[in-house]
């Protein structure tokens, strides 16, 4: 990638990301004190293991469905240590320098295991685009679970539904539809669970939540991630995800108080960053335990 361009990239989305959680920082110094916000801890605290257990699960169902297409383009079997170990290793670059960057790194796995650096280009690319599917038909099935979402919204999210399902099938015709679905199912579990978290932990913070509006959460919260998640150059998504949350909960008047909303996207990234740094960490483990790794 050009110098020149990359630079651009990640100067646009650092800084709408710093942006987002500018608007983010704002929106808790309206509703906490740090006292208030630690209290507000002590609430959720105890199904921390069942949302930590989520988040892992989410990650390792994602890498699997990456596995998977690696394995239809390498030369010779390998095992699902190897892709976790080379995902893990460079997940935390969406960090620094930010989104998308990650999958330059993961560029090196491809001498590994016999795949060539256009296939893995491709690969990264048909990843990304059938993630964008599982996302956008996660969100919208949640959506229609939803009994408080406008008619329109759900219309126009029901049409590119449709339309993404007709892109999955027809995009890279050489790749096995048999696994394209596989992996679009996994993916959609994946980006579920993360969905589901939050779910959870405005549950447990709402004396009463219907189930409509605990769907509708979901749905926003997929949405939310898919908006982090395609912002080139953003730090993971850190600010815009949670921006978006909050934006669009506030657009759709959500039946959930602000200050519960803020605590809960909150604790959702503090989670996610956790188990991205348990992730890179385990790697300095298995490095010298994956046979003919090279790094």
């Amino acid at each position: 990638m050009n110098n020149h361009l990359k630079r651009a990239i990640s100067l646009l989305g650092k800084t709408l990301g710093i942006l987002g959680l500018a608007f983010v920082l704002y929106k808790l110094s309206q509703e906490y004190t740090l006292d208030s916000f630690l209290q507000q801890l002590t609430f959720v605290y105890h199904s921390l293991p069942l949302l930590f257990l989520l988040n892992a699960v989410s990650t390792l169902l994602g890498i699997y469905a990456w596995h998977i297409m690696l394995l239809n383009y390498a030369k010779t079997p390998f095992s699902y240590k190897t892709s976790y170990y080379y995902f893990a290793k460079t997940e935390i670059a969406k960090y620094l320098p930010g989104n998308i960057f990650h999958f330059v790194g993961r560029q090196a796995l491809a001498s590994q295991i016999g795949i060539t650096q256009a296939q893995m280009a491709k690969i990264s690319l048909l990843f990304s685009l059938l993630l964008l599917a599982s996302t956008i038909i996660t969100s919208t099935l949640f959506a229609f679970l939803s009994a408080d979402i406008p008619l329109y919204i759900l219309t126009l999210m029901g049409l590119s539904c449709m339309i993404i399902v007709i892109i999955s099938v027809y995009i890279y015709p050489s790749f096995p539809l048999k696994e394209k679905l596989t992996m679009n199912t996994l993916l959609s579990l994946s980006v579920a669970l993360q969905g589901l978290m939050i779910g959870i932990i405005i549950a447990i913070q709402s004396d009463h939540i219907s189930a409509g509006v605990f769907f509708e959460c979901i749905s926003i919260y997929i949405l939310s991630w898919l908006i982090g998640f395609i912002t080139p150059g953003a730090s993971g998504g850190l600010g815009i995800r949670e921006g978006t949350f909050i934006a669009i909960a506030t657009f759709l008047h959500l039946s959930v108080s602000s200050d519960v909303i803020v605590f809960s996207v909150l604790l959702v990234r503090f989670i996610n960053i956790l188990i991205d740094i348990v992730m890179y960490l385990s790697t300095l483990v298995l490095k010298n335990n994956i046979k003919g790794l090279e790094v």
